[in-house]
């Protein structure tokens, strides 16, 4: 995708949270829209929603998602065994976002996240997959003690 392209589809993503009440802004480099979304009075999570692809007619899908643990690369490969299955479970116990690994060439992340045809998403539609990938994330770094942001 062009960067151009890209940019476009951002700033769509960033009018749809505006309209959502949403306050967030536009990362050039990460070529991503960030937002902070508080999740208690205490504890906060940080959401990026990015184009991620299209459907075979064409349609931009965007992932709504929220880091849970961030490790340096390497690190994650002696990620415990009943940690990957806990993983699993939460996705199947989990409604509304789904629990996965994304790595970049710097480090590894479990991520909570949610896809969704920007063609067809509103304001409150954006609000509530950010809340529930915000929450799913949260819980995961609560129950491990971990706050990465």
């Amino acid at each position: 995708m062009q960067i151009e392209d890209r940019l476009a589809l951002l700033k769509k993503i960033e009018n749809i949270a505006a309209l959502a009440g949403m306050q967030g802004k536009i990362d050039d480099d990460a070529r991503q829209f960030t937002m902070g979304f508080k999740t208690t009075e205490v504890r906060g999570q940080m959401v990026y929603v990015r184009p991620s692809g299209r459907t075979p007619d064409g349609k931009d899908i965007v992932t709504v998602f929220s880091p849970a643990a961030v490790f340096k690369k390497g690190l994650f490969s002696g990620f415990p065994k009943e940690r990957a299955f806990e993983l699993l479970r939460l996705n199947e116990n989990t409604f509304f976002a789904r629990f996965g690994i994304w790595e970049n060439e710097k480090e590894s992340m479990i991520v909570a996240s949610s896809d969704l045809l920007l063609e067809t998403m509103d304001p409150e539609e954006l609000k509530a997959h950010a809340f529930y990938v915000a929450f799913a994330a949260d819980g995961y770094e609560s129950k491990h003690g971990v706050d990465n942001f």
